[in-house]
């Protein structure tokens, strides 16, 4: 472990540097020193002009070489939490059966969320280089997890199908880092720790009980105000809120006509002096009073603390049990009380820390013992406490690969970073074919794939083991299964049954329906489609499926077509039934038909008379006639075949007028109107046939549906 360490914490608006020791338990400071940036060469955290920050770094070097009489060739750094990218992801897996959990299957769905908020990530040239390797994932909160449905705590031990899993993750650019480095490099120094500024202020300010608690690191600057979230021993989440300090500041400048600077000042002495004296920006002398000032900048005070309570809720879920302020912007004026109304917590769950306060800090100059000097002492302190180059070195399928050295990192992690789909380990199932079957999603589930394998330097691994520098992974994706396929007969083997017709077995293969089309039961479902099956099958379907009745066989009455099967007799289960009755598994079906056809079974009369009927509520006349087939005059017992034409004439002695004869004495339209199809024939309200006999005073009803 190191002795002493030369640290630099690069800020928006100045360089602090820093030499420090580690004496026993106390870090003892030997000397401090910042300057400003000399034109806007950093934003937010972020270094825009390399050469300049470089320029700021090496004057501080020389002064600190010269101070302390040494050549300073390591550093320390942090990156800034404003650089942080916070996003969420989500991941799911359907298991092929209900099965229990294991950790190693939840640890992998959420390193799948964490890869699929990695996607939600801005995309610089995406094309060239991997988001893998262009941000660091420097941590992530598992926010839901969800098993069928249901949000549990913990998914692991549970019995189920579907997983969910939804995290937040932070992640660090790259080029935050390597600016960084560079930055170093050019003012002559050698990088030999990095950490993430939240990260170094946890370590210093939060001891072993308070690591245990859910706390929350607010560092309020100057134009941002940054967050971290502890929880179970680490930092488990970050944001930032694009307000801080300034806000106030300006509030105050706009108000008193003052420029920025005098501003600041009238801001910071709010909580020491009464009466402040300023000028200005006319040159004018005013005398400013804090009793004043105070409504003044309340409302954009309220303003700050609602925004980073909003931001700790979303990242935290819940309020925290406290709240710790550090940086210069938390000495604003009533914010910790605004902020824990607006967090619902005590007030004094919110406090500011001081950085002449810790313990275990020695030598720290009077002009340094602030809320702006922390960070600084927390690098160093980080540096001093972790043998942490900032980076390891591994390598994956013979590739060398970089990790932001800041936690235990982890194999997955390594993949992550790799830019290796973690869902491939175990081999995913393939995609399952989705159609709907009577109304209802149907699914048929993909075949299962071929699990991967995972070494650790030589040795099987699993996800949640520990790497170090210089490891060496071997990764073989698991194979894709085989997409979900059927055919339309697949779907009904269960619902094909069997009835008799005439002592014989018939199969009742239910009539599929896709996309409003009949198919045939060996084609092959498409995605989307919409089956619908109907069960059962009409007797008339399936005696002429069986060539039992021939419905080309007819015979015309009165230039009607009357089909010769009208004059079966068809029976199902021994009662009487027509053509249209629907069969089901298990009936037995009778047909019989006449050996020939006369005359008389279609036309049979007797003496000439006449009757009286009413047709669809009009009063109809009918009297005898005689008989002609093809033109030529038969009697009743003449044989008849099929297409054979029977016409009535005026003059028979016997006489029985049937349905098919109402046709000769109505004005009767054959097109049906729209949207109807069937003609409807009935006599006293009862369905009937055309060769229906009919008898004096019958009411007949004609129509179409």
């Amino acid at each position: 472990m190191q002795s002493e360490i030369f640290v630099l914490d690069i800020g928006t608006r100045s360089v602090m540097a820093l030499l420090a020791s580690r004496q026993g338990n106390s870090l003892v400071v030997s000397h401090l020193a910042f300057k400003e940036h000399k034109t806007r060469s950093m934003l937010d955290g972020q270094i825009h002009n390399v050469d300049e920050v470089a320029g700021v770094i090496g004057e501080l070097l020389e002064e600190m070489r010269e101070t302390s009489g040494q050549e300073l060739k390591k550093v320390a750094v942090a990156a800034a939490g404003r650089s942080l990218k916070t996003t969420r992801g989500k991941a799911k897996v359907r298991y092929r059966v209900s099965s229990l959990i294991t950790a190693e299957e939840r640890y992998s769905l959420e390193l799948q969320a964490v890869q699929d908020a990695q996607l939600q990530l801005p995309k610089e040239d995406a094309e060239k280089t991997p988001l893998s390797q262009q941000y660091f994932c420097v941590g992530y909160n598992v926010i839901a997890e969800y098993l069928d449905g249901i949000r549990l705590t913990n998914i692991v031990g549970q019995k189920g199908q579907d997983a969910e899993m939804e995290v937040v993750a932070t992640f660090l650019p790259r080029i935050v880092v390597d600016s960084l480095q560079r930055a170093v490099e050019l003012a002559g120094l050698e990088l030999v720790s990095i950490t993430l500024e939240p990260i170094a202020v946890a370590n210093l300010v939060l001891n072993h009980s308070m690591r245990r608690l859910n706390l929350v690191l607010v560092d309020i600057g100057a134009g941002t105000s940054d967050i971290a979230v502890c929880t179970e021993d680490s930092i488990s989440a970050f944001g930032m809120v694009p307000i801080a300090g300034d806000e106030i500041t300006e509030v105050i400048s706009s108000e008193y006509v003052l420029d920025f600077n005098r501003a600041e000042e009238v801001k910071k002495q709010l909580e020491t002096k009464d009466r402040i004296e300023t000028v200005d920006v006319l040159g004018v002398k005013q005398a400013v009073f804090s009793a004043a000032v105070k409504p003044v900048i309340e409302s954009s005070v309220a303003n700050l603390a609602a925004a980073i309570a909003r931001e700790i809720l979303n990242l935290n879920g819940k309020p925290p049990q406290a709240v710790l302020l550090v940086g210069g912007g938390s000495l604003t004026w009533e914010l910790p009380k605004m902020l824990a109304q607006a967090l619902e917590i005590p007030e004094m769950r919110v406090v500011v820390q001081q950085a002449g306060k810790l313990p275990n800090i020695e030598n720290l100059p009077a002009d340094y013992r602030g809320p702006s000097f922390i960070t600084v002492l927390g690098i160093a302190h980080t540096a001093l406490s972790s043998p942490t180059v900032g980076f390891i070195k591994i390598t994956i399928n013979g590739k060398t690969h970089r990790l932001l050295n800041v936690f235990v990192n982890k194999l997955a992690e390594a993949l992550l970073a790799g830019g290796f789909n973690l869902k491939d380990v175990y081999g995913r199932p393939g995609n399952a074919l989705a159609c709907e079957l009577n109304g209802k999603l149907f699914t048929i589930p993909g075949k299962p794939g071929k699990p991967g394998m995972v070494t650790l330097n030589g040795k099987p691994a699993s996800f949640s083991d520990s790497i170090k520098d210089d490891d060496v992974i071997t990764f073989k994706p698991g194979f894709v299964g085989e997409d979900g396929k059927g055919k339309f007969i697949d779907i009904i083997r269960d619902r094909v049954g069997h009835c008799s017709v005439n002592g014989m077995q018939y199969s009742l293969y239910p009539k599929i329906m896709a996309d409003g089309k009949e198919v045939e039961l060996e084609e092959e479902i498409w995605e989307g489609c919409k089956i619908e099956i109907e069960e059962g099958k009409q007797i008339g379907m399936i005696l002429t499926e069986m060539g039992i009745i021939d419905e080309s066989r007819a015979i015309w009455v009165n230039k009607r077509k009357i089909p010769l099967s009208d004059l079966a007799t068809i029976k199902n289960n021994g009662k009487k039934a027509r053509r249209n009755d629907v069969v089901v598994a298990g009936d037995e079906v009778t047909c019989e038909q006449p050996v020939e056809y006369k005359v008389e079974d279609f036309l049979p009369f007797h003496v000439e008379q006449s009757i009286e009927v009413s047709v669809n509520g009009e009063s109809i006349c009918m009297s005898s006639h005689q008989i002609l087939v093809n033109d030529k005059p038969v009697g009743a017992q003449t044989v008849i075949h099929p297409g054979d034409a029977i016409e009535y004439k005026l003059g028979g002695r016997e006489f029985q007028p049937i349905l098919v004869d109402v046709f000769n004495k109505i004005d009767f339209n054959p097109t049906p109107p729209a949207g109807c199809s069937k003609l409807v024939l009935s006599i006293n309200g009862e369905e009937a046939e055309y060769t229906r006999p009919l008898k004096n005073g019958d009411e007949i009803s004609i129509g179409w549906k």
